[in-house]
């Protein structure tokens, strides 16, 4: 018979017993408990020079019921994403929309119009996302009110107001610069389109393989199309894995990317999703595609038969509307979304500072820490989603921002938020095969060499503690462990959910 993961970790706790010499009368070993079997477990796996730190305590009273160098700093990772929703979700409500007013200046003659579409930005990380259907529209919606209005002509520009990045850019800090060509690390720009990301595609031309000279001209795409210089490709042949990966230009904002290639793999086409920073043009470029399809056109210039007045007025065209607080919180965690995750901290920094920079998101997320009873000493923010190498956590800290998420207002829209295991989002593959399906949610975090966890789980069999709060935490995890995190993180889930505390 095959035993479970979790049976063999419980016969490595009770084998030192089982070895000791026998008495007359001889004692039944000690029944497993959640905490023989998780020192165990975090035993085994600093054995290795991996760190463990971890706190548990029950959800509706805070007492502690398992710690293991609980106070230790780490990296938090993608388990930041709790933090700056939560915020989010205390300053605004589950409820709360951003709202981006787009209004014409100008003056309309009969069916065309003279002037500037102006966009008012909001921070709206998802306006233009394809992930909901309100906002995968937006173009479209834009069109039909011009369309409404009769005009179908348009000489202007489009202006974005409110859209400066202010002195410290448009990344954050302690983010790795070889990660700001990729979707995940899309800059958090006031105005988001798109989430500021498009498809790039690569094809090699018609009859060209990798052992054939020359390979270039290649086809290389963005899609959506929009105005922007193309990526600059290298090939590299005789590589020891293929795919691609690039990089952005320092100054010029440039994508450069190596496409490569084995004897064995010659892929003719590749894609990736690589992150702009100008998401102005993609919106342009978005609404006059849907203009034209509406059969209304931009002109260069004013037929000759329109008098151009002097005197010009500015009235509303439509807004956009985000989708609920709630539901944007939802896909944040769940997909574990950096662009999300930095909007929603730098939002609820404007509310609470009046300004959106990260020192002002360190100091609105170190008030709101400690309006909770947490001190900076237990977590520290640098940004909202995780990607910064400056933030600081420990498992305790963590613990406490889930634990008094519990008793706010907005506690269910966070709770569900966060992936279930066996069941979706981040931890949609992990514990599915054991006890621990659909008992736990928690939020994922992964940097290289670390990873964390941070939620709360069921414990059906506990009248006593029906319910608990908990963070694990792996610091300096080896390349080839004997256990990956994943798989820690299954074992300490089970005994969680099935085992007696001690």
């Amino acid at each position: 018979m095959r035993r479970s993961p979790l049976a063999t970790l419980l016969l490595a706790a009770l084998v030192l017993p089982a070895c000791l010499p026998r008495a007359t009368t001889a004692r039944p070993p000690p029944a497993p408990s959640l905490t023989t079997v998780a020192d165990a477990l975090f035993a085994s796996v600093e054995s290795e020079g991996t760190l463990a730190s971890v706190f548990m305590v029950d959800a509706a009273t805070g007492a502690p019921l398992y710690a293991r160098h609980e106070h230790v700093r780490l990296l938090p990772a993608s388990t930041m994403k709790v933090v700056s929703t939560s915020a989010a979700l205390a300053a605004f409500g589950a409820d709360y929309r951003f709202r981006t007013p787009v209004r014409l200046e100008g003056t309309q003659l009969g069916s065309l119009f003279l002037g500037d579409l102006v966009v008012e930005a909001s921070g709206d990380p998802s306006l233009g996302s394809w992930r909901f259907p309100e906002t995968a529209v937006a173009c479209e919606q834009l069109a039909e009110a011009f369309h409404s209005r009769g005009i179908r002509q348009w000489l202007g520009a489009v202006r974005v107001l409110n859209a400066d990045e202010g002195p410290y850019g448009l990344f954050g800090p302690g983010w790795a610069w070889d990660d700001a060509a990729y979707a995940y690390s899309a800059a958090p720009t006031p105005f988001v389109f798109r989430e500021n990301v498009v498809d790039l595609s690569l094809e090699r031309p018609e009859g060209h393989d990798c052992k054939s000279q020359p390979w270039r001209p290649l086809v290389v795409r963005y899609s959506p199309a929009f105005d922007a210089p193309p990526p600059v490709v290298y090939l590299e042949p005789n590589a020891q894995r293929a795919g691609v990966g690039c990089v952005r230009e320092r100054g010029s904002g440039r994508i450069r990317c190596v496409w490569r290639s084995t004897a064995e793999q010659c892929p003719r086409k590749a894609t990736m999703r690589v992150a702009i920073d100008e998401p102005q043009s993609l919106f342009t470029s978005c609404m006059e595609e849907a203009l034209a399809v509406r059969g209304i056109w931009r002109v260069a210039t004013a037929p000759r038969t329109a008098s151009v007045p002097s005197a010009t007025t500015s009235e509303p065209l439509l807004e956009f509307v985000s989708p609920s607080l709630a539901e944007l919180v939802k896909v944040t965690n769940k997909e574990s979304l950096n662009l999300y995750a930095e909007r929603l901290g730098l939002r609820f920094t404007r509310e609470r500072t009046g300004t959106e920079s990260y020192p002002a998101l360190r100091d609105a997320m170190t008030q709101e820490l400690t309006r909770r009873g947490i001190s900076s000493r237990l977590l520290r923010a640098a940004d909202g989603s995780g990607l910064s190498r400056y933030n600081v956590a420990t498992a305790r800290g963590l613990v406490g921002v889930i634990y008094t998420s519990l008793k706010e207002p907005y506690a269910a829209a966070l709770l569900e938020s966060l992936p279930i295991a066996g069941v979706d989002g981040t931890l949609a593959n992990i514990a599915a095969s054991n006890g621990a399906k659909g008992l736990i949610r928690a939020k994922t975090g992964t940097l290289s060499g670390q990873k964390a966890f941070v939620g709360i789980a069921e414990r059906p069999n506990d009248p006593e503690h029906p319910r608990v709060v908990f963070a694990l935490m792996l610091g300096n995890i080896d390349e080839q462990p004997a256990l990956t995190a994943n798989q820690v993180f299954e074992h300490f889930a089970e005994a969680m959910v099935s085992l007696p505390l001690r």
